[in-house]
């Protein structure tokens, strides 16, 4: 009689769990003691720190002054900085001290291309922003938005601009022309599109005064020369009524114009 073989046991396994020695648990809390600083470091973080050396390296790059009230940022793949109470300087020939202000400016930053070199925006946000354009007192010289030079590299890509009770003023005190209109963003018709910028206003061009309402597509468009750029503008000046509506595609090199024109009364001649 013969006796069948005993079942074969099952191999061990070369992996096994084992519990960290006493070495390797201090390992384990000095990890998680980093990680945990790190992470008080950030939530706690004041961002605020940043506000000086963002303010000179602005100065040392336009010769404007830069003043931030306060400074905030929301970490994450699209990363939001937030600043409070923004001011920026005018021209040293201008009366006015301040060119532009905004009670908030939120960005969002996307971070993988920001490693890579590529500045993407998907939107900017502001909040009763002011902007005063003005040319200078000389004639020939540039205006006060001419600050940055000629400057390198890839321009950022904005893609959302969305601006909430904005003012902006022209100023040309040698061509009697001053102008200043309300700003506010409308309504877009796609949900993932630039919305619309809405303007309405009054102010004396060549020292007859008028009044102007219409509105345009972003000005974000204007960066894409091959984008037609619409526009629809009613403007009034005494018994003159005058309405462009239509498209400008590149208008910065005055390629193709495709607008009609509307005129009642008397020139403004």
């Amino acid at each position: 009689m013969t006796t069948s073989p005993p079942p074969a046991t099952p191999a061990a396994s070369r992996w096994r769990l084992q519990r960290p020695g006493k070495r390797g648990q201090r390992w384990l809390i000095a990890v998680a003691a980093v990680l945990i600083a790190i992470l008080a470091l950030i939530l706690l973080w004041d961002w605020n720190w940043f506000k000086g050396p963002l303010e000179r390296a602005v100065q040392a790059r336009t010769g404007r002054a830069l003043q931030i009230g306060n400074l905030d940022v929301d970490l994450g793949r699209t990363t939001t900085v937030r600043g409070d109470d923004i001011r920026f300087a005018n021209a040293s020939w201008a009366k006015q001290p301040q060119m532009a202000s905004a009670d908030r400016v939120e960005l969002d930053i996307r971070i993988w291309p920001l490693l890579r070199g590529s500045v993407q925006i998907p939107e900017i946000r502001l909040s009763h922003p002011e902007v005063l354009l003005q040319t200078a007192p000389s004639k020939g010289e540039p205006g006060n938005w001419d600050f940055l030079g000629d400057g390198g590299g890839e321009p950022p890509q904005l893609k959302r601009l969305h601006i909430t009770d904005g003012k902006l003023h022209f100023l040309d005190e040698p061509g009697r022309t001053k102008v200043d209109v309300t700003v506010h963003s409308g309504t877009p018709k796609q949900v993932d599109a630039a919305p619309p910028v809405l303007i309405e206003g009054k102010g004396r061009w060549q020292g007859a005064a008028f009044t102007l309402k219409g509105g345009t597509e972003s000005p974000l468009e204007l960066s894409n020369s091959e984008h037609p750029f619409r526009i629809h503008l009613d403007a009034r000046a005494g018994a003159t009524h005058a309405i462009a509506s239509g498209t400008l595609t590149n208008p910065f090199q005055f390629q193709v114009f495709d607008l009609q024109f509307q005129l009642s009364g008397q020139d403004l001649e």
